[in-house]
């Protein structure tokens, strides 16, 4: 199987390495043409969980992505989800595999684009999530694989295909496990109700571009208690949509191999988790990203099925009043109620 990687961020390059690792090189494609020149000409440095100088083959378009990979792992942000999606419109390939690996609506924006077009090509659309490697990017043509996770959930739109899509990705990731539908692995994102309330209470940090460490020094036991208020309501939510998702303690808990008792804990007593930066600009995607694609949907959801969120709402009007912005009319534009068509039939469509 020929693996496509869209993104070059820290993700995709790590993404990269550790399936040349498993002797299975991909082909890379980003929208910047410099990062595509510069990973052709230079390769990939990798260091930490994969090690070496590596040769990184690229693809100039989108189109001879798809047109000679039988698996697309989608490695970009939430934002370059839905254009992402429309630039491979009408170059899908009989029986290939999309893959988007973090979550935040990724699938539901890939089916409403190219779910025609899919069907009709055998196509599976899937998402994890979260990401399973951590890591991040020390310079051009570089990447820090810092720790895998031992665990995560991945689903497809047509719940029916998530075994056969995990039996193709297993000889590369075996840490990925069924989850019930698209809905469980959206829903199950712990990066939003993490970073929104570690955001909010190191803005000035942020702000002041200052060198502080995110868990280490910027998630107190205060944070972490309104980590777990925000955390409590996105349970609630799920529950609600008729979702079995588990808090977030207890998903960090399946990710790593040593059990917690309290959130603050699994982030503290984590190697990896204590050496991370924290952002030294409000312009980041704990922001951009993390407050309309992970905690807005929230919000949406909830009134739709009548759960309040006061502790979403809360945080939500304290970003739009200090950064200006409505992060709820920049969630994903999807229709949330026809969310339930994506649920496994058992679960009373």
């Amino acid at each position: 199987m020929k693996y496509g990687i869209i993104g070059a961020g820290s993700t995709g390059k790590a993404a990269a390495a550790w399936l040349h690792q498993a002797g299975c090189p991909a082909l890379v494609w980003d929208r910047s043409p410099r990062k595509r020149a510069d990973l052709a000409q230079s390769g990939l440095l990798a260091t930490g969980k994969v090690e070496g100088q590596l040769p990184v083959e690229t693809a100039d378009t989108l189109e001879e992505l798809a047109a000679r990979c039988d698996i697309l792992l989608i490695q970009t942000l939430a934002e370059g989800h839905r254009p992402v999606a429309e630039g491979l419109a009408g170059h899908l390939r009989p029986g290939q595999i999309l893959l988007v690996t973090n979550c935040c609506w990724g699938a539901a924006e890939l089916a409403q684009v190219l779910g025609r077009e899919a069907a009709e090509k055998g196509c599976r659309i899937a998402e994890t999530s979260g990401q399973l490697i951590l890591a991040n990017s020390p310079g051009p043509g570089q990447v820090y694989l810092k720790t895998v996770k031992k665990q995560l959930l991945l689903a497809c739109t047509d719940p029916a295909a998530t075994g056969a899509v995990l039996e193709a990705l297993c000889p590369e990731w075996p840490q990925y496990t069924a989850a019930s539908s698209i809905l469980e692995t959206s829903l199950s994102g712990t990066n939003p109700v993490t970073h929104g309330p570690i955001a909010l209470f190191n803005l000035a940090r942020m702000d002041n571009g200052e060198d502080y460490r995110l868990f280490a020094d910027g998630l107190s036991p205060l944070t972490a208690r309104f980590v777990e208020q925000l955390d409590t309501e996105r349970v609630t939510v799920a529950r609600a949509c008729g979702v079995p998702v588990r808090t977030a303690l207890e998903l960090l808990n399946d990710a790593w191999p040593t059990p917690q008792p309290t959130l603050y804990d699994a982030f503290h007593s984590n190697p990896s988790y204590m050496v991370t930066k924290g952002p030294a600009t409000t312009h980041h995607r704990f922001i951009t990203e993390d407050l309309p694609y992970g905690l807005a949907p929230l919000v949406l959801l909830g009134r739709l099925h009548g759960v309040p969120t006061p502790a979403l709402d809360v945080l939500l009007e304290m970003f739009r009043l200090a950064m200006g912005t409505d992060y709820l009319a920049l969630a994903p534009a999807l229709d949330w109620n026809g969310l339930r068509a994506f649920l496994p039939a058992v679960g009373g469509r």
